[in-house]
């Protein structure tokens, strides 16, 4: 029986919700905190937080909804993929431009699907997709399959290559470096005074991943799971942005730190690792955290272990499929 795709609607979310929680990361278990030894729940007596926590916001109707809404702000569109009428998948698309060579975009943010079926549904989601993106006039369709979902090699069977590679790396608080002197210019940086910056960290779209690390689409709910931050520094010749959150639900906190580079200073490791070194001072002082961790450049990380990084190993490649003019939009 052949795949349909559609645009999806809020008569949806039910049977989104239960094709997301099917691929609960807890083995279809629920626990008041999974992170932190909590004790095992049923996935109604839990709050749109604790269930956030066994996969993000598919997990919660409420949440998913609020989800779909910034979605569709931001000028994106959900997809859901059918197959007999019954809903058998859904990719999550956001537009977004960057600096060069990045330009402008759409990209899959979410590809799920479930396993048995997802041969299929992958297929004609990213089919949809180039044709939402075509539509657009735009060039390129993008993917991380680490975060988005989808598995790398059919997705690379459907003519994505590899763009950037990315790392994570990780550092312990014990182990910080000494700064660098460095000025601060901003606590608060604005997605508008980032935008000229290059985000080391794209495994999500900047604009996209902002938005996921604030929590403020989130109407409050998950507001205590969360405490973001953010900072510009100026670091010798240049401005470094950071962005970011502390991780609260963990049992030891981490700060996840995300960073901005101006294009001119992209190249330019020593810096960048003087940067890091302040970035690190600058979080640490505000607040008490076990352990940093940030995602750059693969050929970055040689640069942070001087510092004190570790791991780096995990594949984490951005895809990109480079995408022939055509008139019309249609899903």
């Amino acid at each position: 029986m052949d795949v349909t795709v559609r645009a999806a609607t809020k008569e949806d979310v039910p049977a989104l919700v239960a094709l997301f929680t099917s691929q609960n990361e807890f083995e279809g278990r629920w626990f008041e905190n999974p992170f932190a030894g909590g004790k095992e729940a049923k996935a109604e007596a839990l709050t749109p937080a604790q269930r956030w926590l066994h996969g993000g916001p598919g997990m919660d109707p409420q949440l998913l909804q609020l989800h779909h809404d910034r979605i569709y702000d931001a000028h994106g569109v959900v997809l859901v993929a059918e197959r007999g009428g019954a809903v058998t998948g859904t990719a999550e698309l956001w537009p977004s431009e960057e600096p060069l060579p990045l330009g402008a975009y759409l990209a899959v943010v979410t590809l799920a699907s479930p396993r048995a079926a997802a041969r299929d549904v992958e297929p004609a989601l990213l089919a949809a997709a180039a044709r939402e993106s075509r539509g657009r006039d735009l060039r390129a369709l993008d993917i991380a399959p680490a975060h988005a979902g989808g598995d790398v090699a059919r997705i690379l069977a459907e003519g994505f290559t590899v763009l950037v590679e990315h790392r994570t790396v990780h550092l312990e608080a014990a182990r910080k470096p000494d700064p660098p002197e460095y000025t601060v210019v901003s606590t608060a940086p604005s997605y508008t005074e980032l935008r000229e910056f290059v985000a080391l960290d794209h495994t999500e779209p900047p604009g996209f991943r902002i938005g996921n690390l604030a929590n403020e689409w989130s109407a409050g709910l998950l507001a205590d799971v969360s405490k973001p931050f953010g900072a510009l520094l100026r670091i010798d010749f240049a401005t470094l942005g950071i962005t970011g959150r502390v991780a609260t639900w963990l049992p030891e906190r981490e700060a996840e730190l995300d960073l901005w580079v101006p294009a001119a200073a992209l190249g330019n490791l020593p810096w960048l690792r003087r940067g890091v070194a302040a970035a690190i001072d600058h979080i640490g002082k505000r607040h008490r955290v076990a352990r940093f961790r940030t995602t750059v450049r693969a050929h970055q990380v040689p640069a942070l272990q001087p510092i004190g990084f570790e791991d780096g190993d995990d594949p984490d490649p951005w895809l990109r499929k480079h995408l022939t003019r055509a008139a019309g939009r249609n899903l």
